[in-house]
């Protein structure tokens, strides 16, 4: 192997390569996808076999195909199998599989298309994910596909990923709210027309639209704002909604490169090794960087895409927290949106919950 296997991935690999079906459940940087490859290793050497083990793995983007297969290859035994990976857009027959893993495997909660595909197969099931679904019907759909779960400790992420600092940034036009009090009601009274659901989601859907077009992608202060945390000498990461508004960005932050899944898969793979290697010190993303990629030298984050979803959060905030040579904490810009609109004020206090949930610490 080209890398160190930690306690505690040992001892999930461990638990996972006895059983036929199960979870790994560990947050963002604890090495997952590791851990699944080196559980497939040690399922291997558990026996003397009369053929190669039929390996499949359905992940949700190139990139963590990628990974996928740099991890497997890290264990020579299961090189040397037979291995199919694919997106789970490709929709596959797994049916000839003895075991398929299946990465970011809260996506079996809710999408019909990721359930079908694992039903394809007849051999062992191992899922893994950072999260896992609560909501206690979700839950019931992600359980069956796995007998157990082994859940990676708050402990062991403690000892293993860097500490986060959170610094809010408080900046904004003045006078916002009227103008996007006014677009919501006139977007609202047009969809009413052809709406037959119910009027509280139209109101939620398109005030959250609005706020994100006037209140993150046109407020100059903010945008602003967001420019000058991004200009320092560390590996920065800038998470926003729209493509569009990554390029504007990137237009006014020196080094900056945006990285989007329209723009190909070999720019994209070349964006991301190139910051990486240092070549590149800022990347400007949208939710391509929600799931998938390993940006491990990343120490700084711009959280421009507002927003309150906590399995985001943890995912999008634990890019700038895994170990890596001098990284001392990630450090995290937010902004506090209560003075734009209320429902942005109400996003920023969820996000800062999640912060307090997950132990960051958190500076005015």
């Amino acid at each position: 192997m080209s890398f160190a296997v930690r306690p505690y991935q040992h001892q999930a690999a461990e638990w996972l390569s006895r059983r036929k079906r199960g979870a790994i459940i560990a947050r963002a940087g604890l090495g997952k996808t590791v851990i699944l490859a080196y559980a497939l290793d040690m399922a291997i050497k558990s026996r003397i076999r009369g053929r190669k083990v039929r390996i499949g793995w359905m992940a949700n983007t190139r990139e963590q195909c990628q990974q996928a297969q740099k991890a497997m290859d890290a264990f020579p035994l299961v090189a040397r199998q037979d291995i199919r990976i694919a997106c789970a857009a490709a929709a596959t027959d797994w049916g000839d599989r003895d075991v398929i893993v299946v990465d970011e495997a809260h996506h079996l909660a809710t999408a019909p298309s990721w359930q079908a595909q694992v039903e394809t197969c007849n051999g062992a099931v191992w899922l893994m994910t950072a999260t896992p679904p609560e909501d206690p019907a979700l839950l019931a759909v992600f359980m069956r596909y796995c007998e157990k779960m082994h859940v990676i400790s708050s402990e062991h992420a403690a000892n293993n990923l860097a500490p986060a600092v959170v610094r809010w940034l408080d900046a904004t036009d003045p006078d916002l709210k009227e103008p996007i009090d006014r677009e919501i009601d006139r977007v609202v009274r047009i969809r009413q027309r052809y709406w037959s659901g119910d009027q509280g989601q139209l109101w939620g859907q398109v005030a959250f639209q609005t706020c994100v077009e006037l209140g993150i992608i046109q407020n100059k202060a903010r945008n602003e704002a967001a420019i000058q945390a991004a200009i320092n000498e560390k590996p920065t990461l800038v998470l926003v909604n729209q493509v569009e508004h990554g390029q504007t960005l990137a237009a006014s932050i020196p080094g900056a490169v945006p990285c989007y899944s329209a723009m190909g898969a070999k720019a994209r793979r070349e964006a991301l090794e190139a910051f990486t290697a240092g070549s590149v010190r800022c990347l400007i993303a949208t939710s391509l960087a929600d799931e998938g990629i390993d940006l491990p030298n990343a120490e700084v984050l711009v959280m421009v895409s507002g927003g309150k979803s906590a399995a985001r959060m943890e995912q999008r905030t634990g890019r700038v927290l895994r170990s890596f040579q001098g990284k001392t904490h990630g450090q995290i810009f937010d902004f506090n949106d209560a003075k734009i609109h209320p429902l942005m004020g109400k996003h920023s206090k969820a996000r800062e919950e999640v912060y307090r949930k997950l132990g960051y610490t958190i500076l005015p």
